[in-house]
């Protein structure tokens, strides 16, 4: 039976694998690597966890290929924060405690940094899918939900949002924003493993709930919150934490009936009663 000390060995093994992933891949000796390097240093890689994991659910953990297809993940991730920091963004001086990229290196250096590591998460996607078939559908879906149609779109429409917001706002930018990039780490797990489309759309399912059960959660660690976008700028945090009980419900319900499903299970709980 899954525990916290249980799970939170796995997901430090993951973590520790990813972050050797990471800390090799570049060869800091020019200012864009070295910038590249600091931009994907650190996080919680709840990204990653969420692939391999879900893949580990379905199938195993096979090769060397599923490490990369998940550092490319954390890549994508990396290059959103690099240019969400941006003063023409979110204007962020600090990530993690530390400096932001375009603090550090400057907005210049900051913003070749998120694009340098967008392309180098397309190249790695495609290495793999020439070496295994069933990567260009996970590649191709994974850069489908980064997109326009995803957390790029959910960004404009959260830049682009007026004084006041009602739910639905609010719950369509963090579909976007968050949910797709959790999709894009669960769906790809199940399509690499070859399982059929309704599995698929639980899967999806638990991602969308998963990822809005994170950045409520998000929000009600905030202790500032009238001028961003909040939850609690539309309801009560009562009423918020009633929402995130349902959501986590419906992500709970989407993977009951699947095999091996005790980490992602947990997993659940464990992010919304996080502290941080």
């Amino acid at each position: 039976m899954m525990n916290k000390e249980k799970f939170l060995k796995i997901f430090n093994e993951d973590k520790d694998i990813i972050d050797k992933e990471a800390k090799s891949y570049f060869s800091p000796d020019n200012i864009l690597e070295e910038a590249m390097a600091y931009a994907t240093d650190g996080g919680k890689r709840i990204r990653a966890f969420l692939y391999l994991e879900t893949k580990k659910m379905f199938s195993q953990i096979t090769d060397e290929d599923d490490y990369k297809l998940a550092l490319a993940l954390e890549f994508i991730h990396a290059y959103s924060l690099v240019h969400d920091d941006l003063p023409a963004m979110d204007n962020d001086d600090f990530r993690r405690g530390q400096p932001s990229v375009h603090k550090k290196y400057g907005e210049d250096i900051g913003i070749l940094t998120g694009d340098a590591l967008l392309n180098e998460a397309a190249i790695i996607l495609f290495d793999l899918a020439k070496s295994n078939a069933s990567f260009i559908k996970a590649g191709s879906y994974m850069l489908q939900r980064a997109s326009r149609f995803g957390m790029i779109g959910g960004q404009v429409i959260d830049l682009r949002r007026g004084a006041s917001y009602d739910l639905d706002y609010l719950l369509d930018v963090y579909k976007k924003k968050t949910s797709d990039l959790f999709k894009a780490a669960c769906v790809p797990a199940g399509i690499v493993s070859g399982v059929d489309e309704e599995t698929i759309g639980k899967i999806e399912n638990f991602a969308e709930n998963l990822g809005l059960a994170f950045q409520i959660q998000d929000d009600l660690l905030e202790d500032t919150y009238e001028d961003e976008l909040n939850i609690i700028n539309v309801m009560s945090k009562d009423e918020a934490i009633v929402l995130l009980e349902k959501v986590n419900d419906r992500a709970k319900d989407s993977i009951k009936d699947f095999q091996n499903n005790e980490v992602l299970s947990f997993l659940i709980d464990y992010l919304s009663s996080r502290s941080y």
